[in-house]
């Protein structure tokens, strides 16, 4: 994108950080993993504000946009591509902090469901509402943010699918 929110055109000068790299060709992987690194900085930020570091926020918010704020352990793995060893250590700490509870599942005791507790739904929305005030600030509305959201989703899906493979 050029300095004003057009697009920049093929023939275009490459944005300012790619000449201070020794690379003959800045590709697409090159600016999804500096985007990558930006946008972690940005969530790092935020979420030690509140004391808790990035992949615990994640796991909070697939837990607060579930039904009930209530999900499985294996289907969160599943979701956020978590071994359940990671997994585990993750809920450990969350439930230290005050943040889920894990119970037996109901309708299968071998099971167990995790759920948020109030506090941990107030932590998982003052991040989320911070990350969209900071979004917000990028200037990216109406068109051209439907744009950017449409052309991240499809790129999400091609790599989803070659990840896959």
């Amino acid at each position: 994108m050029a300095s004003n929110g057009s697009v920049s055109p093929p023939d275009a000068p490459a944005p300012e950080w790619v000449g201070e790299l020794d690379l003959p060709d800045v590709g697409l992987v090159a600016r999804v993993v500096r985007l990558n690194l930006l946008v972690t900085r940005v969530l790092e930020e935020i979420t030690s504000a509140e004391g808790i570091a990035p992949s615990d926020y994640v796991v909070l918010g697939v837990l607060r946009r579930s039904p009930g704020h209530r999900s499985a352990p294996t289907r969160m793995c599943e979701l956020l591509r978590r071994s359940t060893g990671g997994m585990t250590l993750t809920l450990d700490r969350l439930e230290a902090a005050g943040w889920i509870t894990r119970s037996p599942d109901p309708d299968d005791r071998r099971r167990v469901v995790v759920q948020l507790t109030d506090r941990g739904v107030g932590v998982s929305q003052r991040v989320n509402d911070a990350l969209h005030e900071w979004e917000g600030a990028l200037g990216l509305e109406g068109e051209r943010r439907a744009d950017a959201i449409r052309t991240v989703d499809h790129l999400l899906t091609l790599f989803d699918a070659e990840v896959r493979a």
